[in-house]
């Protein structure tokens, strides 16, 4: 199983990771909410990579079948492997091209609280909720963590859909009907 955890697990954790670095620079010229339906979409994607891992693994090493319990660990240990790959991807854009995201994210949501009608001391808390998440997002550990999340609830989802639809009883050759010809011999 490990083999086939690490084999498919890091080529979907490559898909994942080489179409971030492709997308991120458009980030800027569209709308977060088609940025955020591509992303998702991305991510779906190379999360069938983890389905035909567990394919592979049930019907190579499993003799063709899998329960759902091993399926399901098969499915997300891959899943682990592809989200961790998502985290090194982001943190290199962050040390590279993506210096300034932190700020940039802050200012947006100053600029969204100002617009939001808000005053007085309601304003002011969005505002210092806002610096203390560029704050916060200055800490690797809180940083790689908040970006492991963006991955994983579609990557959990579709590792239980995989071993939903993956799951197959062992086939032991006997029907649980006797045959006439079984009964008289």
């Amino acid at each position: 199983m490990k083999k086939n955890v690490w084999k498919y697990g890091l080529l979907s954790g490559l898909v994942l990771a080489v179409m971030m670095a492709v997308t991120v620079p458009f980030e800027h010229h569209i709308k977060a909410s088609y940025g955020m339906a591509v992303g998702y979409t991305i991510m779906v994607l190379s999360f069938l990579i983890v389905f035909v891992g567990v394919k592979h693994y049930r019907d190579t090493e499993c003799g063709g079948s899998i329960t759902f319990g091993r399926a399901f660990v098969a499915g997300a240990l891959m899943m682990l492997i592809s989200c961790v790959c998502y985290v090194a991807m982001w943190e290199a854009l962050v040390a590279t091209v993506e210096k300034n995201f932190a700020h940039d994210y802050t200012a947006s949501m100053v600029k969204r609280a100002q617009n939001s009608g808000l005053q007085g001391a309601a304003l002011e808390a969005k505002i210092a909720e806002a610096h203390k998440f560029e704050a916060m997002y200055a800490n690797p550990l809180y940083r790689m963590s908040m970006t492991l999340l963006e991955p994983l609830p579609v990557g959990l989802v579709m590792a239980l859909v995989t071993a939903g639809i993956l799951r197959r009883k062992p086939e032991d050759g006997m029907s649980s009907v006797a045959s006439p010809e079984a009964l008289a011999n």
